[in-house]
């Protein structure tokens, strides 16, 4: 991770932003191959990369009214430091929970779910019925997420 450990904005100043950028992927797979070749710690290496993460999320959204600013001085799209930016408007829809069929419908909808749910779980124990229709809950097969690492910054 000593390679991280002195990153900085000047490391991307605007002479070599190109090279820079061109490199990540290279960069990636450097640190990827010291972690699974065993020259950092897979845990360490992990909490590291996750905290450079979030402090970089955390700058974007903090940031992102004066970069706005600074960018619409240049149009609303343009080439600067090896990338084309382009300034999108934000979308207006229409808040269709205020419509009491599609609110009434969203509520079925996550009722249902909560029955199929039920019925996953009480699998081979017992069995589930809808009580407004007398309908048998169908069991529905399962569905997995894959595993992962939550990390928790104190």
């Amino acid at each position: 991770m000593s390679d991280l450990r002195h990153l900085t904005l000047d490391s991307f100043s605007s002479s070599r932003a190109n090279y820079q950028f061109q490199s990540l992927p290279k960069l990636a797979q450097h640190l990827i191959d010291r972690i699974n070749e065993g020259e950092v710690n897979p845990v360490e290496a992990h909490i590291k990369l996750k905290a450079i993460v979030k402090a970089l999320e955390v700058t974007i959204k903090a940031t992102e009214e004066v970069v706005t600013t600074e960018a619409a001085k240049h149009g609303k799209t343009f080439q600067a430091f090896g990338a084309e930016i382009t300034l999108k408007e934000g979308s207006i829809g229409p808040n269709c929970d205020e419509d009491a069929t599609y609110a009434a419908l969203k509520a079925q909808l996550k009722a249902r779910e909560e029955l199929l749910k039920i019925a996953f779980r009480q699998a081979g124990k017992t069995v589930i019925y809808d009580e407004s229709t007398g309908e048998q809950i169908p069991v529905c097969s399962a569905k997995g997420t894959k595993p992962s690492i939550a990390v928790t910054f104190k």
